[in-house]
């Protein structure tokens, strides 16, 4: 665009200085040296720099923050596989450590079982030793039964020797098991012990004895095997 040209009145300013008084000091205008300075330059020029469009700062400004955001990505993408990594690394040692406790797992649950059947086959072997023992001490039982058969024919008496020799022998058997026979006669009624069958009237004992066994109780060391039953003396009446 062709630029105007402006006319400065500078000849009528000369003369207004020169028709002033030459006694009279001349007034400093502020206004001037701007007045000059706008004479002297084209009107509509500016001094300053002409800024940048605007177009261009903001595709600047987007360009950078792209940059940011882009190195921003990268950062947070290496933290991320670093972090995998990391969770590999651990998911390997928590998968060796299962396999170690695994490993333990079966050869404890192995041992604990070896050892049930060790404990099972042990217990086993003694009930037999038990069985076998308590069998030797009823032999001699059954001997005394044949020998007091054999000789019983000729002479009663050897029969009902025979007998009580063979009771007395079962009852020592009984007792090397650590049976005892419970004795009751003349001993105060327990019903712990005892069953009564029936109470009588006797100036033999005094009331609450045990007067008659009808059938004898055993005792396997402190537990009771059966309870004696037996007659109780009572109070005479009248």
């Amino acid at each position: 665009m062709p630029r105007k040209r402006v006319k400065v009145p500078v000849r009528k300013a000369e003369d207004e200085r020169e028709d002033r008084p030459q006694d009279a000091p001349e007034e400093a205008s502020p206004q001037a040296p701007e007045a000059a300075t706008n004479a002297a330059s084209p009107k509509g020029e500016q001094a300053a720099t002409p800024p940048e469009p605007k177009g261009e700062e903001e595709a600047s400004a987007a360009a950078s923050q792209e940059d940011v955001t882009t190195q921003e990505e990268t950062v947070d993408i290496n933290a991320l596989l670093e972090e995998i990594e990391t969770l590999k690394e651990e998911l390997e040692k928590a998968r060796a450590e299962a396999a170690e406790y695994k490993d333990k797992y079966l050869r404890t649950a192995a041992e604990m079982e070896n050892m049930r059947k060790r404990v099972e086959k042990r217990f086993a072997d003694e009930a037999e030793q038990e069985k076998l023992r308590f069998l030797r001490n009823i032999l001699p039982v059954i001997d005394h039964l044949e020998m007091v058969l054999k000789h019983s024919q000729s002479d009663p008496e050897i029969l009902r020797q025979g007998v009580e020799m063979t009771l007395q022998e079962f009852l020592r058997t009984l007792e090397r098991e650590g049976v005892k026979r419970i004795h009751s006669v003349g001993q105060p009624f327990d019903p712990f012990i005892h069953e009564a069958i029936e109470v009588v009237e006797t100036d033999e004992y005094p009331p609450g004895t045990v007067v008659e066994e009808v059938q004898a109780g055993y005792m396997y060391k402190d537990k009771l095997i059966r309870p004696a039953r037996v007659r109780v003396a009572g109070e005479k009446r009248g």
